[in-house]
């Protein structure tokens, strides 16, 4: 487990030789930028309109861990020839693991406490993912962001902690693969620096590649991957393996490295949002603006920026940032999902400006406390510190305990009530119509099967429809199925999630990129529909495009330009269509629950009258986009509305006859929409004859 040779004498080591060299292992101005960082995520997730890029902080954190620990490492190696792979894993336990374990345990009791129990069912793989290191893969494979889900997991958080948690675990390893088994006392310490040059220009210019990669083709393990943010670590272990380097910067080009580096970071968390490609190479910009911060504090830690960030206020803030980052996430995510309301139609649930700020204040005693009471007398323990068998031992018996406590507290509890609205709530037409699986495409697919495999009902029916559109015409399946098999209808199926049907590009949220892939579905969509002949096609749509629309450039327009665009999107895209129909049919989007219809009925014990909402404010979306596909084609778009089928009253129920609607904040239930068949049918031959 280590490599035991002693520093050679003409070598000078990087270890705590002077007070310089000291400074290098405890820096104030790392300190205060750990409180820069850790403030600049709270108040981004907290919600603050000026710092919508507040997520650059968890890229300071990544640079900030490695040069941190590769200085710690190499000092070690130089000054004793070798590292001890033991030693260091004991006190990354006795750091990182006492804290986490915590803060899992009071977030599954938290879940236990305030969320629905339909809520609780996914949280049991995520808990154990935090716990066990692997958070970012299980969030990547789920497809969630920070910025995307409505039922946000609470701890998404722990995601970064997994990615350096994978750091930590691989690269003392590299180290003494590049210092060869002999160590030091066969190789001057220059080889080693050129080798581990090498090694992290390496790794760190095919991760900046992949980063970009991943970031322009929309994947979400570009934003959680370590190999998408192995870069951003290699940047701080380069820097500390040039230390010797920083010393040298003069106090005047410090100071000028201090300013700028702050303004980059500052500028970032300003200048970008949710709709920036990210990390990709918009991430260099927080990454270079920590760097420079380093080196200005290597130089000249008491001057300029860098004597700003060694104050006293910044210390003690970054002294218990990570107890702060651990816990502010569950605090303001389990307290929104309880007590908060959306603040627009289909929004996430928060809760009011003071009550946020509040839950922040909060979330910092609750760090300050389990700082002192947790994290310090058990990293400190002279019992811990004599034995690493008892740090290991230790670590496990806290993680056996969250993951035990966590899986008891986070089951879901069944009854018949929340075993039907959990029943309600998972089944969903591609997977209830499994003929059409393949013709409901995912965020990548962009082909489009033939004709015939997208069929339900005879070959030549007594009315021919083809369903285009989103995930909204995909939660009309059912009923179209029952009008397939009860009146000999011929129902075609081409449908993508969250893919506008008109020629306009459009931004995902999930990936927070241009949807390239909606627009290659698209074109292979009208090119099947080209060798067609139906009698009208339906679309099904999401009813608000409205914040999504994009321009040439990729920047989303404002409503009203949105709008306009949509209008000249659907004047060519129904254009394409005159060929395969002489009706063109818009299903009017449903009305819009003020939250995730389950979780509220789960939470109120199945009582859905609790949960009815306002008809005047969701339905009020849809209209804009409406006018713009009447205008796009007067003669012959026509509009679907069962609005009054869905909530005949000024509001709107949640449940009919027993039979949940909805199964999240806007999709139908599979069960629901096989009863709104009939209207549907009448309403679709009304427009066609």
């Amino acid at each position: 487990m280590t490599s035991t040779v002693a520093a050679p004498t003409r070598v000078r080591t990087t270890g705590p030789r002077t007070r310089q060299e000291r400074r290098f292992l405890f820096r104030r101005d790392i300190e205060g930028m750990r409180a820069v960082a850790v403030g600049l995520v709270v108040a981004y997730h907290a919600g603050m309109p000026f710092l919508r890029g507040g997520f650059v902080g968890v890229d300071v954190f990544f640079v900030l861990s490695g040069f941190l620990i590769t200085g710690l490492l190499l000092d070690e190696l130089a000054r004793s020839g070798r590292i001890s792979l033991k030693d260091f894993y004991a006190r990354r336990v006795r750091r990182l693991l006492p804290l986490a374990a915590l803060v899992v345990t009071a977030t599954a009791l938290g879940s236990f406490l305030l969320l629905p129990p339909i809520d609780r069912g996914g949280l049991v793989v995520q808990l154990v993912a935090a716990m066990g290191s692997v958070a970012n893969w299980v969030f990547a494979a789920q497809s969630t962001q920070y910025m995307a889900a409505t039922d946000q997991s609470p701890v998404l958080h722990y995601w970064s902690l997994s990615v350096e948690e994978q750091f930590y675990l691989l690269w003392p390893l590299a180290l003494l693969l590049v210092a060869g088994r002999g160590g030091l006392a066969t190789r001057a310490w220059p080889v080693v620096v050129r080798r581990l040059v090498l090694v992290l220009g390496v790794i760190g210019g095919f991760s900046l590649f992949l980063s970009w990669q991943q970031t322009a083709s929309g994947s979400t393990y570009a934003y959680f991957g370590l190999h998408t943010r192995a870069w951003e670590l290699a940047v701080g272990a380069a820097l500390a393996l040039g230390r010797p380097a920083l010393r040298r910067v003069t106090r005047r080009a410090a100071r000028l490295c201090g300013t700028t580096g702050l303004l980059l970071v500052v500028g970032a968390a300003v200048g970008m949002n949710e709709a920036t490609p990210f990390p990709g190479l918009a991430a260099t910009v927080p990454v270079l603006g920590t760097a420079l911060l380093v080196v200005a504090g290597a130089r000249a830690p008491d001057h300029g920026v860098s004597g700003a960030l060694s104050g006293p206020v910044l210390g003690f803030v970054g002294r218990v940032s990570y107890a702060w980052y651990l816990w502010h996430w569950p605090v303001l995510v389990l307290a929104n999902a309880r007590w908060g309301t959306p603040e627009q139609v289909g929004g996430p649930p928060r809760v009011g400006f003071l009550a946020t700020t509040a839950l922040v204040a909060l979330s910092f005693l609750l760090a300050v406390a389990s700082h002192y009471a947790v994290e310090q007398p058990l990293r400190r323990a002279k019992l811990l510190l004599r034995s690493r068998e008892r740090t290991f031992v230790l670590g496990g018996a806290l993680a056996t305990v969250a993951l035990v406590s966590s899986t008891a507290l986070a089951v879901p509890s069944h009854s018949r009530t929340q075993d039907r609205v959990a029943a309600a709530a998972s089944e969903q037409p591609a997977t209830t119509l499994t003929n059409l699986k393949a013709c409901y495409n995912d965020f990548t697919t962009t082909s489009v099967p033939a004709a015939d495999v997208c069929r339900i009902g005879p070959k030549e029916g007594a009315r021919r429809i083809a369903l285009i559109g989103d995930s909204h015409s995909q939660h009309w399946m059912p009923a179209l199925e029952r009008l397939a098999a009860e009146r000999g209808w011929t129902v075609y199926l081409f449908a993508k999630s969250s893919c506008a049907v008109v020629d306009v590009p459009v931004w995902l949220a999930s990936t927070k990129s241009e949807y390239a892939s909606c627009a290659t579905w698209r074109e292979s969509m009208l090119q099947r529909l080209a060798g067609m002949r139906v009698d009208a096609v339906l679309i099904g749509r999401w009813m608000d495009y409205r914040d999504l629309v994009l321009d040439d450039s990729g920047q989303r327009l404002s409503r009203t330009e949105a709008v306009d665009a949509w209008q000249g999107a659907a004047t060519r895209t129904f254009a394409r269509l005159k060929e395969t129909a002489p009706r063109i049919i818009v299903i009017r989007d449903t009305p819009r629950p003020a939250g995730v219809v389950p979780s509220c009925v789960s939470r109120n014990q199945g009582v859905a009258a609790k949960c009815a909402f306002d008809k005047v404010a969701s339905t009020g979306l849809d209209a804009g986009l409406a006018r713009a596909e009447k205008a796009a084609d007067p003669a012959r778009v026509r509009f679907v509305d069962l609005t009054a089928q869905l909530c005949p009253t000024s509001r709107c129920p949640v449940e009919q006859d027993g039979v949940l609607m909805y199964r999240d904040a806007h999709h139908l239930t599979v069960q629901f929409a096989r009863t709104l068949a009939d209207p549907l049918g009448d309403a679709i031959s009304a427009q066609l004859r």
